[in-house]
Parts: structure tokens; C-alpha cells; sequence
């Protein structure tokens, strides 16, 4: 399954792949920073921001796919077999929006692969 979610997620304007920050494999990067990776097979971490899940809150609580973090985080976790690549995309295309550089400016590129959390 992860095939086809990573050409979908690569094919967004503006995110980049590259090694994850946060583990040994790909994630999703837009102007310098992290924004998705993939947990397992079917469940991908997306960085929506702290802003951004709580004007969503009530949408993304009720969607069976997502699962929040307690307390304060810009990350959730989003299972593809429940919310399909439709609903994948979705929520990486708003993480990215989030983060891409305002018009005029140059994306900062992806940031160091390997470090931790």
C-alpha cells in the first residue's frame, strides 16, 4: 500500500521526499520541514500544527482514520486502510499548505535526516 500513497504524496506541490528526521526511512517534506512519515504499512504521522487540529478538531475527532495525540501536538496519525488514499492526500495536502513559504520565497530544503525526536 505504500507505493501509491508515496507517488500521490510526492506528486503535491511543494512537499519533497526525503530521509525522516525522526527514523531510518522516507517522509515528506515541505520547506524545510518534516510533515509526514510512515509509522507502519498503513498509518502515516502528518504535521498539521497545533493551530491547524485545533480549527479541525471536530472533523478530525470524528474521522475513524485519525487518531489525535494526547494533549498539545502538531502531529496525528492517519491508518490508509480506513481512510483510503483520498483521505491520505487530504490531510497531507493541508500540512503542506501549512507549511509551504509564502509566494516569492524560496523553499528552505528538506532538513537533516537522522536526528531524534
Amino acid at each position: 500500500m505504500t507505493e501509491p500513497i508515496r507517488a500521490a504524496l510526492a506528486a503535491i506541490d511543494g512537499v519533497v521526499e526525503s530521509g525522516s528526521r525522526y527514523k531510518p526511512d522516507p517522509a515528506y517534506w515541505v520547506n524545510g520541514t518534516e510533515i509526514a512519515h510512515f509509522e507502519n504499512e498503513t498509518v502515516l504521522d502528518v504535521r498539521l500544527t497545533r493551530a491547524t487540529i485545533r480549527t479541525h478538531r471536530e472533523s478530525l475527532r470524528s474521522d475513524p482514520a485519525v487518531t489525535l495525540r494526547p494533549g498539545s501536538s502538531d502531529w496525528l496519525s492517519v491508518d490508509a486502510e480506513v481512510c483510503g488514499l483520498a483521505g491520505v492526500v487530504r490531510l497531507v495536502e493541508l500540512a503542506a499548505a501549512v507549511h509551504r513559504a509564502p509566494p516569492g520565497v524560496t523553499p528552505r530544503p528538506p532538513g537533516r535526516a537522522g536526528g531524534g525526536r
